[in-house]
């Protein structure tokens, strides 16, 4: 069913579509822990992204019930069409950028909430996991791996160099853990850097009563673009012309206003983000 990156472009004499950022997973048991880190069962509906030759697809096809793959590359799609096994469970093959996949419109068509898995270009691995952020009430979990670098960032805590909107925002509506380290040597071709498997998980109760996720994302985007900056001067565009709304909503979350935005934990700024839109401050 499935061959190797290498046999495959020597058989269509071509290479890997750098535009697309193509690293194929070479190492079939890193593609089997990749999947086994996801829990799946046999109701869980999965999408995977970028399947490319089928590296993790064969390992998630006899355990789940529906299995959505979205290939960009018309080439791999049309490929993986041809290949993919009669029987087992469902699979739907989509030829598309997973960026403009409508996450809410397929959970409410299969009735379940979905469990994404993916090998990511590093190019859409920021972009794809503020999707899953915005689509957090129609997706169960992610498992996903990406470029350290980028995984530091989704896990990092508060006061370091890589903390920023999203380790701010998955701080909020998710539990993110780093599983594990996949080296270069186990793709073809090799990245320059190593990459790490991320578990993001949104399968527990949601915050009903928090700011929205619009303000809150506007919020803390506004601090980080000018992290040096205190509290207080960093928001005051937000603000407008009344300044004493900020400082009032700082002291009464008894956040100190000159303080630097990466000393915040997530839940302080649910709380800022909270006063602020009930004294009206909200874009």
């Amino acid at each position: 069913m499935f061959v190797s990156p290498q046999e495959y472009f020597r058989a269509h004499g071509v290479s890997p579509r750098k535009r697309f950022g193509q690293h194929f997973l070479i190492q079939p048991k890193t593609a089997e822990r990749i999947v086994e880190s996801a829990e799946l069962c046999p109701s869980d509906v999965v999408i995977e992204v970028g399947p490319g030759l089928g590296a993790l697809t064969r390992f998630i096809l006899p355990k789940v019930k529906q299995l959505h793959l979205v290939e960009l590359d018309r080439d791999l799609a049309a490929f993986l069409e041809m290949n993919l096994p009669a029987g087992g469970c469902r699979v739907s093959l989509y030829q598309q950028d997973i960026l403009k996949l409508d996450f809410c419109a397929l959970a409410q068509c299969e009735g379940e909430r979905l469990v994404v898995l993916g090998n990511l270009p590093y190019n859409i691995s920021s972009p794809l996991v503020f999707r899953l952020l915005e689509s957090r009430c129609c997706v169960k979990r992610a498992v996903i791996m990406v470029q350290r670098e980028v995984g530091e960032r989704l896990t990092a805590s508060p006061g370091g160099k890589d903390y920023g909107v999203l380790s701010v925002l998955l701080g909020v509506y998710a539990r993110t853990k780093s599983l594990f380290v996949v080296g270069p040597g186990q793709f073809y071709p090799p990245p320059a850097v190593d990459s790490v498997v991320i578990l993001i998980d949104f399968s527990d109760d949601l915050p009903c009563s928090g700011p929205s996720f619009a303000f809150l994302r506007s919020l803390v985007n506004t601090c980080f673009q000018q992290r040096r900056k205190t509290l207080l001067n960093s928001l005051k565009s937000l603000a407008g012309k009344d300044a004493s709304l900020l400082l009032d909503a700082l002291l009464a979350n008894g956040i100190d206003p000159k303080r630097r935005p990466e000393t915040l934990s997530a839940g302080e700024f649910v709380c800022l983000a909270k006063a602020l839109e009930t004294r009206g401050v909200a874009e």
